[in-house]
Order: structure tokens, then C-alpha cells, then sequence
């Protein structure tokens, strides 16, 4: 497995995956030794700490992501929210076409192997409150800051 790591806000990012293409973007709170990878993983740590530095707001380098078929439709609807918008669960179940699907988009964020590139932390109650980030909330409003 081809790792990359940087510093991102208070802890690091980890970028992990095969030469041609990333299949798992995380965040650790703990500082860990930074590493530029290779390949696609390396190509992926750059532009994260592109977006980290406020200079990025797409990302094109190739993800692989390994999910039902459900989630995959999740995830590539969730990846169509724009740098600095955000979107209730509901809304995005309306788009998938499962308008009663709010909580199945839930469980289906909780599956999300590659953060911030496909973009959970934009994803908010209905009522426009921070809810369930597997980064925490704090991080969530760091990143939803670093959008604006």
C-alpha cells in the first residue's frame, strides 16, 4: 500500500493507495511523520495541502473507491457539492431519488473511506446544525471555515 501523510490543522492527513490510483483519505489527530507518497497518492497529498493552504477547490487526481453500489451512488452525488455550499441529509436522499432515504445517506457517509474529497463535512441537518462527522464536529467546522 502507497502512503502519504502532511500536517492538517491540528493532526495529519493520510493518503493511501496504489501507484495509479487513492483509495482511502483520513485524518488522524496525531502528528505523524510526514511522507509524499508516490503515484496518484502522491499527486492527492499535494493537492490536500493545496486545499489546506486555501489555494485548491477541486480536487482531479484518480479515486478508487471500494463501496456497495449504493454508497458509490452517495458518493458521487455527494462529490457534485460545490467548494463552500452545503446540503441536508434530505436533500441529498431527494437527489439520489430516495426522498425517505435521509438516514440511509447517514449510514452511508459513516462508510466514507476518502474525507474531504468526497465531501461529508458539507453535508448538514435539515435545521442547518453541524451533525455526525467521523472527524468530529470541530473539524467539520474547521473545513466548513476553510470554505468560506
Amino acid at each position: 500500500m502507497n502512503k502519504a501523510v502532511c500536517s492538517f490543522f491540528d493532526g495529519s492527513l493520510i493518503v493511501e493507495g496504489r501507484e495509479d490510483a487513492v483509495e482511502k483519505v483520513d485524518f488522524s489527530f496525531d502528528r505523524l511523520e510526514e511522507n509524499p507518497g508516490s503515484g496518484e497518492v502522491h499527486k492527492a497529498i499535494l493537492q490536500m495541502m493545496e486545499y489546506r493552504d486555501g489555494k485548491r477547490t477541486t480536487f482531479d487526481f484518480v479515486l478508487d473507491i471500494n463501496a456497495t453500489d449504493f454508497r458509490k451512488k452517495v458518493f458521487v452525488e455527494l462529490m457534485k457539492v460545490g467548494f463552500g455550499e452545503t446540503v441536508s441529509y434530505g436533500e441529498l436522499a431527494r437527489r439520489i431519488g430516495n426522498p425517505k432515504g435521509a438516514r440511509a445517506i447517514g449510514n452511508a457517509m459513516n462508510h466514507n473511506p476518502c474525507m474531504i474529497v468526497v465531501p461529508c463535512h458539507r453535508v448538514i441537518g435539515s435545521n442547518g446544525s453541524l451533525v455526525g462527522f467521523a472527524g468530529g464536529l470541530e473539524l467539520k467546522q474547521r473545513l466548513l471555515d476553510l470554505e468560506k
